[in-house]
């Protein structure tokens, strides 16, 4: 990111007073609203607060990371980093490379072909926020609401705020925080926030916002353990639970490395003590983690699940054809094959460990694993963490109206008809170069399985906030240590969230301390939240990993069919070889100015009090 400057245009234009009201009365004119008729009344006030979330100009979609991808089919932030190669090489390849500083405006401020959706998430997010406060600002207005009603608005409103100021800066770091209204005769030539000072105004936010959900009755929107069919009117609105689950993210953030250089011991405890009791509170209210067999219900076929604490869903089933959908499914999932979607790299196959718990991170994993008769690389894909099944797509995996995946070459090199790496015109557009095809997030939706699925984005689960205690817990107290008042070790929040998919606890070698178990944490929240919320892009950067990461060569997985068959060498059949994929689909670090996005260059120097990151 090179400066802050766009953030005054949006101030300017979007932020001031005697604009606030505008676009809602010009939805309007007939009615001849005035200010005190929208926020007196509460019909009025909602219609205009409830336009953060659906508001055909603005609203916070724009930072829902699977309307994200959807949307936006030329550039998703996963495929930004090792775990993922894009099918189609699109504009996205140069960012990842370290070339494309000056197309990293796209993720800021792109709007979507069509009408469908607006994802600019710069001047949306600065709209939503004018309106947050607008609410809170004018919340006494209101003459025919109850009480409850008012808390639970002015629990959303916090709650966003928060959420837009937080996503704003996982992309740009640390900006002027807007808790006001902001009038014509106010300054808004305005300093960015110290990182932390910024980090903790979100998390405030949020717990304000806890306390009048809390007052609202809304700490759940329906009744506990989804008896109420997890079908309130509300149901896609936050609640108080997520506002306690997402400030323990915050603060995950401002304790991690890239926000905590001095390595501040108390950041990790506050982190540790905000997830805890997210924790508690959502058990309290009767989140849990779905059992292994629904597992997938999380992501496809279901509106909402007693596990997500927030979603979204659109409402409606996607087909494959859908060119929206097209950015999940590439050919021959879609029968188009200018489709692009995202393929496992083998570095981030390797990540998944074996059933009784064994590392495959490197190489030295696989040998140990192997000595101990847990792992053949030439039957690499037996006896594997059961979310390989719900995550990737396979050599030899059952794939609903395709058989058993065939995604191999012969010995002669050639692809045979029927392989999922072989289109009919003989393109490679669209075409998986990984031998790996993503599988957690689309489930059976293809031309040949089944035509309509629901899609889901969870935007938080509560099996984000188990990992997040463990890994602030650890670093607190150690693998063995708690926060006071939790009642879980580091480990065994760990092992809850494994234990769930029937995975084994984690094996004591890798609990010796809390750097060895770090890197467990590290790989089971890669696994467990892979392809969504866009935690991999953000995780390795707030843990200060992305240089290293972006400096390993990427890997595909080549897999050969054997003339001969099944030997004792290679008792599938198949050939299983390790390559490094082309130069144009590498990844680089270039400088650590690639920790952030940029703002577009018509928006430069127009902020004289801030002072910009690095540029890259």
């Amino acid at each position: 990111m090179k400066n802050i400057k766009s953030i005054i245009t949006c101030l300017a234009v979007v932020l001031l007073t005697s604009g606030c009201l505008q676009e809602y009365l010009d939805k309007a004119p007939e009615a001849d609203l005035t200010e005190k008729e929208v926020f007196s009344k509460y019909a009025n006030f909602k219609s205009y607060f409830y336009a953060v979330y659906s508001g055909s100009s603005f609203n916070i979609r724009c930072h829902y990371p699977l309307l994200s991808t959807m949307n936006s089919q030329k550039t998703t932030l996963e495929e930004l980093t090792d775990m993922c190669d894009k099918s189609r090489i699109q504009r996205a390849q140069a960012i990842k490379q370290g070339t494309g500083s000056e197309a990293t405006w796209l993720i800021g401020y792109h709007t979507a072909d069509g009408n469908y959706y607006n994802l600019a998430r710069v001047p949306n997010s600065f709209s939503c926020i004018r309106v947050c406060n607008n609410a809170i600002d004018h919340i006494d207005w209101l003459q025919d609401a109850n009480d409850s009603e008012k808390y639970d608005l002015l629990a959303q409103a916090y709650f966003v705020r928060a959420f837009c100021h937080f996503e704003l800066f996982r992309l740009y770091g640390s900006l002027p925080y807007i808790d006001k209204v902001l009038g014509p005769d106010d300054n808004w030539d305005l300093p960015c926030e110290e990182d932390y000072a910024f980090l903790n105004k979100c998390a405030d936010d949020y717990m304000t916002a806890y306390g009048y959900y809390l007052q609202a009755g809304k700490v759940r929107r329906d009744p506990a353990s989804g008896a109420g069919n997890l079908s309130d009117a509300d149901q896609d609105k936050p609640n108080g639970v997520a506002a306690l689950s997402m400030r323990s993210r915050v603060l995950l953030y401002a304790a991690s490395p890239l926000n905590n250089p001095s390595g501040d011991i108390t950041r990790w405890e506050k982190a540790a003590e905000a997830a805890a009791l997210a924790l508690k509170i959502a058990r309290e209210n009767g989140y849990v983690l779905l059992p292994k067999a629904e597992y997938s219900k999380n992501f496809y076929g279901n509106k909402f699940t007693n596990e997500q604490i927030w979603g979204y869903t659109e409402g409606s089933t996607l087909n494959y054809n859908n060119s929206r959908a097209q950015s999940l499914v590439g050919f021959p999932f879609s029968n188009n094959k200018y489709a692009a979607c995202q393929c496992p790299t083998q570095n981030f196959v390797d990540k998944f460990e074996t059933i009784t718990g064994y590392a495959l991170n490197t190489e030295e994993d696989r040998a140990i694993a192997t000595a101990a008769g847990a792992y053949n690389e030439q039957d690499p894909f037996k006896n594997r963490d059961p979310r390989f099944e719900n995550c990737i797509i396979y050599n030899g995996k059952a794939v609903q109206g395709y058989g058993n995946a065939s995604l191999y070459v012969n010995e002669d090199g050639s692809k045979p008809s029927g392989s999922l790496l072989t289109y009919p015109s003989g393109s490679s557009d669209g075409i998986s170069e990984t031998f790996y095809y993503e599988h957690k997030r689309t489930g059976p939706l293809s031309q040949k399985g089944q035509a309509n699925v629901l899609l889901t984005d969870p935007l938080i689960r509560l099996a984000e906030v188990y990992l997040n205690y463990a890994e602030a817990a650890n670093e607190a107290y150690g693998p063995d240590g708690k926060a006071p008042e939790a009642d879980l070790t580091a480990v065994e929040a760990i092992n809850v969230v494994r234990a769930r998919m029937e995975m084994p606890p984690v094996r004591s070698e890798y609990l010796t301390d809390k750097d060895t178990f770090r890197e467990r944490i590290k790989n089971e929240r890669t696994v467990e939240l892979c392809f969504e919320g866009f935690h991999y892009y953000c995780d390795i950067r707030r843990w200060k990993d992305a240089p290293q990461i972006g400096r390993t060569p990427l890997y595909g997985m080549r897999v050969t069919k054997l003339s001969g068959g099944a030997t004792a060498q290679y008792p599938t059949g198949y050939r299983y070889e390790r390559f490094t994929l082309p130069q144009n689909r590498q990844i680089a670090w270039k400088n650590d100015g690639m920790y952030w996005f940029r703002f577009q260059d018509s928006d430069l120097m127009k902020m004289s009090n801030y002072t910009p990151k690095e540029n890259w």
